[in-house]
Protein backbone atom coordinates (compact mmCIF):
# COMPACT_ATOMS: atom_id res chain seq x y z
CA UNK A 1 0.00 0.00 0.00
CA UNK A 2 1.64 3.31 -1.05
CA UNK A 3 2.21 6.08 1.43
CA UNK A 4 0.75 9.35 0.19
CA UNK A 5 2.26 12.76 0.88
CA UNK A 6 -0.72 14.99 0.17
CA UNK A 7 -4.19 15.29 1.68
CA UNK A 8 -6.92 16.29 -0.82
CA UNK A 9 -8.61 18.64 1.65
CA UNK A 10 -5.34 20.42 2.42
CA UNK A 11 -4.62 20.84 -1.30
CA UNK A 12 -8.10 22.31 -1.72
CA UNK A 13 -7.56 24.74 1.17
CA UNK A 14 -4.30 25.88 -0.45
CA UNK A 15 -6.09 26.33 -3.79
CA UNK A 16 -8.59 28.63 -2.09
CA UNK A 17 -5.72 31.03 -1.35
CA UNK A 18 -5.63 31.74 -5.10
CA UNK A 19 -9.17 33.04 -5.44
CA UNK A 20 -9.61 36.64 -6.52
CA UNK A 21 -5.98 37.18 -7.46
CA UNK A 22 -4.80 38.04 -10.99
CA UNK A 23 -2.82 35.61 -13.10
CA UNK A 24 -0.08 34.57 -12.57
CA UNK A 25 -0.13 35.81 -8.95
CA UNK A 26 -2.87 33.28 -8.15
CA UNK A 27 -0.55 30.43 -9.11
CA UNK A 28 2.18 31.73 -6.79
CA UNK A 29 -0.39 32.10 -3.99
CA UNK A 30 -1.23 28.41 -4.29
CA UNK A 31 2.41 27.36 -4.25
CA UNK A 32 3.11 29.63 -1.26
CA UNK A 33 0.22 28.07 0.67
CA UNK A 34 1.43 24.55 -0.19
CA UNK A 35 4.93 25.41 0.98
CA UNK A 36 3.54 26.06 4.48
CA UNK A 37 2.04 22.57 4.68
CA UNK A 38 4.59 20.66 2.59
CA UNK A 39 7.90 22.53 2.87
CA UNK A 40 10.50 21.72 0.25
CA UNK A 41 8.30 19.28 -1.69
CA UNK A 42 7.11 21.33 -4.67
CA UNK A 43 9.32 22.27 -7.62
CA UNK A 44 8.20 25.71 -8.77
CA UNK A 45 10.81 26.00 -11.53
CA UNK A 46 9.23 23.70 -14.13
CA UNK A 47 7.93 25.35 -17.32
CA UNK A 48 4.33 25.47 -18.50
CA UNK A 49 3.56 22.72 -21.04
CA UNK A 50 0.69 21.99 -23.36
CA UNK A 51 -1.41 18.96 -22.54
CA UNK A 52 -3.47 17.54 -25.39
CA UNK A 53 -5.54 14.57 -24.25
CA UNK A 54 -9.03 13.27 -24.83
CA UNK A 55 -9.57 15.94 -27.46
CA UNK A 56 -9.05 18.80 -24.97
CA UNK A 57 -6.11 21.18 -25.18
CA UNK A 58 -4.89 22.95 -22.05
CA UNK A 59 -1.61 24.01 -20.56
CA UNK A 60 -0.26 22.70 -17.27
CA UNK A 61 2.38 23.37 -14.67
CA UNK A 62 3.46 20.32 -12.69
CA UNK A 63 4.76 21.08 -9.22
CA UNK A 64 5.23 17.52 -7.98
CA UNK A 65 5.02 14.01 -9.39
CA UNK A 66 5.79 10.49 -8.20
CA UNK A 67 4.54 7.05 -9.17
CA UNK A 68 1.33 7.56 -7.16
CA UNK A 69 0.66 11.32 -6.90
CA UNK A 70 0.95 14.60 -8.71
CA UNK A 71 0.13 18.25 -8.05
CA UNK A 72 -0.49 20.63 -10.93
CA UNK A 73 -2.26 23.75 -12.06
CA UNK A 74 -3.91 23.50 -15.45
CA UNK A 75 -6.11 25.67 -17.59
CA UNK A 76 -6.86 27.50 -20.79
CA UNK A 77 -7.76 31.14 -21.47
CA UNK A 78 -9.89 30.34 -24.53
CA UNK A 79 -11.84 27.20 -23.60
CA UNK A 80 -11.73 23.62 -24.85
CA UNK A 81 -13.72 20.42 -24.46
CA UNK A 82 -13.19 16.69 -24.52
CA UNK A 83 -13.20 13.36 -22.70
CA UNK A 84 -11.67 13.06 -19.24
CA UNK A 85 -10.37 9.58 -19.92
CA UNK A 86 -11.27 6.53 -17.86
CA UNK A 87 -8.39 5.98 -15.50
CA UNK A 88 -7.27 3.76 -12.63
CA UNK A 89 -6.54 6.89 -10.61
CA UNK A 90 -8.63 9.57 -8.92
CA UNK A 91 -8.55 13.31 -9.63
CA UNK A 92 -9.45 16.07 -7.17
CA UNK A 93 -9.83 19.49 -8.85
CA UNK A 94 -10.54 22.92 -7.40
CA UNK A 95 -11.55 25.67 -9.81
CA UNK A 96 -9.62 28.87 -9.09
CA UNK A 97 -10.70 30.99 -12.06
CA UNK A 98 -13.32 30.76 -14.81
CA UNK A 99 -15.94 28.05 -15.21
CA UNK A 100 -16.18 24.47 -16.43
CA UNK A 101 -19.00 22.05 -17.18
CA UNK A 102 -19.04 18.28 -16.65
CA UNK A 103 -21.49 15.48 -17.33
CA UNK A 104 -21.36 11.71 -16.87
CA UNK A 105 -23.29 8.76 -18.29
CA UNK A 106 -26.96 9.02 -17.37
CA UNK A 107 -26.79 12.73 -16.51
CA UNK A 108 -28.99 14.96 -18.66
CA UNK A 109 -28.03 18.38 -17.28
CA UNK A 110 -24.55 19.81 -17.09
CA UNK A 111 -22.79 20.23 -13.76
CA UNK A 112 -21.41 23.76 -13.46
CA UNK A 113 -18.26 24.45 -11.46
CA UNK A 114 -17.07 27.96 -10.56
CA UNK A 115 -14.17 29.34 -8.47
CA UNK A 116 -13.97 27.53 -5.16
CA UNK A 117 -15.96 24.52 -6.37
CA UNK A 118 -14.48 21.02 -6.19
CA UNK A 119 -14.69 18.22 -8.74
CA UNK A 120 -13.84 14.56 -8.20
CA UNK A 121 -13.51 11.96 -10.95
CA UNK A 122 -12.59 8.58 -9.49
CA UNK A 123 -11.07 5.34 -10.78
CA UNK A 124 -13.16 3.81 -13.54
CA UNK A 125 -15.24 6.97 -13.99
CA UNK A 126 -15.25 9.25 -17.03
CA UNK A 127 -16.83 12.60 -17.84
CA UNK A 128 -17.43 14.89 -20.75
CA UNK A 129 -15.81 18.26 -20.08
CA UNK A 130 -16.32 21.76 -21.42
CA UNK A 131 -14.07 24.60 -20.29
CA UNK A 132 -16.43 27.33 -21.57
CA UNK A 133 -14.57 30.60 -22.18
CA UNK A 134 -11.60 29.54 -20.09
CA UNK A 135 -10.84 27.98 -16.73
CA UNK A 136 -7.93 27.44 -14.33
CA UNK A 137 -7.83 24.74 -11.69
CA UNK A 138 -5.61 23.03 -9.15
CA UNK A 139 -5.47 19.26 -9.60
CA UNK A 140 -4.33 16.51 -7.26
CA UNK A 141 -4.01 12.96 -8.58
CA UNK A 142 -3.74 9.80 -6.50
CA UNK A 143 -3.22 6.30 -7.88
CA UNK A 144 -0.91 4.41 -10.28
CA UNK A 145 -0.01 7.39 -12.43
CA UNK A 146 2.02 5.54 -15.11
CA UNK A 147 -1.18 3.77 -16.21
CA UNK A 148 -2.53 7.16 -17.35
CA UNK A 149 0.50 8.15 -19.42
CA UNK A 150 -0.79 6.55 -22.66
CA UNK A 151 -3.92 8.72 -22.42
CA UNK A 152 -1.76 11.79 -21.82
CA UNK A 153 0.46 11.11 -24.83
CA UNK A 154 -1.82 9.50 -27.44
CA UNK A 155 -3.26 12.70 -28.97
CA UNK A 156 0.16 14.35 -29.06
CA UNK A 157 1.75 11.37 -30.82
CA UNK A 158 -1.06 10.20 -33.10
CA UNK A 159 -3.28 13.23 -33.75
CA UNK A 160 -1.51 16.57 -33.41
CA UNK A 161 1.96 15.05 -34.06
CA UNK A 162 3.30 17.37 -31.36
CA UNK A 163 6.34 15.24 -30.55
CA UNK A 164 7.95 18.21 -28.82
CA UNK A 165 5.21 18.38 -26.17
CA UNK A 166 5.17 14.59 -25.80
CA UNK A 167 8.94 14.60 -25.20
CA UNK A 168 8.66 17.41 -22.66
CA UNK A 169 5.85 15.61 -20.85
CA UNK A 170 7.95 12.47 -20.42
CA UNK A 171 11.16 14.32 -19.51
CA UNK A 172 9.43 16.58 -17.00
CA UNK A 173 7.74 13.60 -15.35
CA UNK A 174 11.07 11.73 -15.23
CA UNK A 175 12.69 14.78 -13.63
CA UNK A 176 10.08 15.08 -10.88
CA UNK A 177 9.91 11.34 -10.17
CA UNK A 178 13.71 11.23 -9.90
CA UNK A 179 13.59 14.10 -7.42
CA UNK A 180 10.97 12.23 -5.39
CA UNK A 181 13.09 9.07 -5.19
CA UNK A 182 16.14 11.15 -4.37
CA UNK A 183 14.33 12.63 -1.36
CA UNK A 184 12.86 9.33 -0.17
CA UNK A 185 15.15 6.43 -1.11
CA UNK A 186 18.11 8.76 -0.83
CA UNK A 187 17.66 8.62 2.95
CA UNK A 188 17.90 4.81 3.06
CA UNK A 189 20.91 3.19 4.74
CA UNK A 190 23.57 1.65 2.52
CA UNK A 191 21.89 2.43 -0.84
CA UNK A 192 21.02 6.05 -0.05
CA UNK A 193 24.19 7.73 -1.39
CA UNK A 194 24.09 5.74 -4.64
CA UNK A 195 20.41 6.51 -5.10
CA UNK A 196 21.05 10.23 -4.63
CA UNK A 197 23.76 10.19 -7.29
CA UNK A 198 21.68 8.18 -9.78
CA UNK A 199 18.50 10.20 -9.30
CA UNK A 200 20.42 13.46 -9.42
CA UNK A 201 21.97 12.56 -12.76
CA UNK A 202 18.63 11.41 -14.15
CA UNK A 203 16.91 14.56 -12.95
CA UNK A 204 19.50 16.85 -14.52
CA UNK A 205 19.43 14.97 -17.83
CA UNK A 206 15.64 15.07 -17.94
CA UNK A 207 15.58 18.78 -17.11
CA UNK A 208 18.07 19.45 -19.91
CA UNK A 209 15.70 17.74 -22.36
CA UNK A 210 12.70 19.68 -21.03
CA UNK A 211 14.49 23.00 -21.36
CA UNK A 212 15.88 22.12 -24.79
CA UNK A 213 12.35 21.46 -26.04
CA UNK A 214 10.97 24.86 -24.97
CA UNK A 215 9.54 26.54 -28.07
CA UNK A 216 10.71 29.98 -29.26
CA UNK A 217 8.77 32.91 -27.87
CA UNK A 218 5.67 34.01 -29.77
CA UNK A 219 6.47 36.78 -32.27
CA UNK A 220 4.36 39.89 -31.66
CA UNK A 221 5.26 41.46 -34.99
CA UNK A 222 4.64 39.84 -38.38
CA UNK A 223 7.95 38.43 -39.72
CA UNK A 224 9.03 38.63 -43.35
CA UNK A 225 10.44 35.08 -43.23
CA UNK A 226 10.61 32.09 -40.86
CA UNK A 227 12.94 32.72 -37.91
CA UNK A 228 16.17 30.73 -37.87
CA UNK A 229 16.89 28.12 -35.23
CA UNK A 230 13.77 25.92 -35.43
Amino acid sequence: MPTYIFDPDTVHDCAMASLGKPKPAMFDAFADAMEVHYPGVLDRSQPWLYSIAGGAMIQMKLYYASIFEYIMIWGTPIGSEGHSGRHRVGFWDTVIDGEMWYFAEGEFEKRIYKPGDRVYVGPGQACGMNFTNGVWAVEYERGPLPTSLPFGLADELLSTLDFQTATQTVSLYADLVSRHFGRTLGQAPVIGPAVKVATGLTSRAARWVTDRMVAPATLREMPKDNPRGW
